[in-house]
């Protein structure tokens, strides 16, 4: 029973966790960076699908302060979204655990 109940409270623990990424994935912007040569210069575009189709937004020359927090924002989504993964995989084991008798 003890074993039981510790699992119930790591399930618990989880499901906060998961809320907690959920909440944060939202605030951080969705897509890929894309960068476009043209003459002399390189200037970002923010792409994103928006449905079925594909959305393309300028945000600016290459290596501006923008384009850099940006792209750090979109790093910091992708690396939520494998630890959201990883989140989601352990509570289906631990229900997968607690529905075994």
């Amino acid at each position: 029973m003890k074993i039981k109940n510790l699992v119930i409270r790591e399930l618990e623990k989880t499901e906060r966790a998961i809320g907690v990424i959920n909440d944060e994935i939202e605030t951080l912007p969705k897509g890929s960076l894309v960068k476009v040569k043209a003459k002399e210069n390189c200037y970002v575009y923010l792409k994103y699908r928006e449905g079925n189709k594909v959305k393309s937004v300028y945000i600016g020359r290459d290596n501006d302060v923008e384009t850099t927090k940006l792209e750090a924002d979109i790093k910091k989504r992708q690396k939520l979204e494998k630890d959201l993964a990883s989140f989601k995989e352990e509570k289906r084991l631990m229900l997968k655990m607690l529905k075994v008798k």
